[in-house]
């Protein structure tokens, strides 16, 4: 049986990265339909920063993961 670790990596990695691109995807929707007030601005902006953090976290979770699968992979081959 393999370990769970690579497997909870992959779900975190997921949904960080769901996060990531419905975040950033909401603010530049924002930013292209600013109307000039500022508020708008400041709060696409800010959540935009949040979902480029989010995704990149996402990616280096998803690295992880591949890595911790390699390594369950290759462990469980050499007790065999």
């Amino acid at each position: 049986m393999a370990a769970p670790v690579p497997k909870v990596l992959h779900y975190f990695c997921t949904c960080l990265l769901v996060i990531a691109f419905l975040t950033v995807g909401i603010g530049s929707w924002a930013l292209a339909n600013d109307t000039g007030e500022g508020g708008v601005n400041i709060g696409a902006g800010i959540l935009m920063l949040f979902g480029y953090a989010a995704g990149v976290l996402g990616l280096v979770l998803g690295a992880a993961a591949l890595i911790a699968h390699r390594v369950v992979r290759h462990q469980a081959r050499m007790h065999i």
